[in-house]
């Protein structure tokens, strides 16, 4: 039986993860979301990150804005993670 992968381990998540703790420096932070731009959602067909959102995340990274450049990250890794593991997302039925 084929181990189930941890969303934890998948690479998008470590990218996303990694522009998280390098908002400080936005050139990291542009390259880190650039190879996350590289990996498709099979769903939509559309990169996991478009150019428009990358632009925004690296323009409040340079503005000191982290606050609303970690809520933009933490919006795409909830997305992401709800199309790989919706049960986890999935409310328990009312008794």
């Amino acid at each position: 039986m084929p181990r189930k992968k941890v969303i934890d381990e998948l690479v998008v998540v470590k990218l996303l993860n990694l522009a998280k703790d390098h908002l400080d420096d936005p050139i990291e932070v542009n390259r880190l979301l650039r190879e996350v731009a590289k990996f498709y959602d099979p769903l939509t067909g559309k990169a996991m990150i478009d150019g428009h959102a990358r632009q925004r995340i690296v323009m409040l990274a340079e503005r000191g804005d982290k606050a609303e450049a970690l809520a933009t990250i933490d919006h795409y890794l909830d997305s992401y993670q709800r199309r790989i593991e919706p049960e986890s997302f999935q409310k328990p039925p009312a008794d």
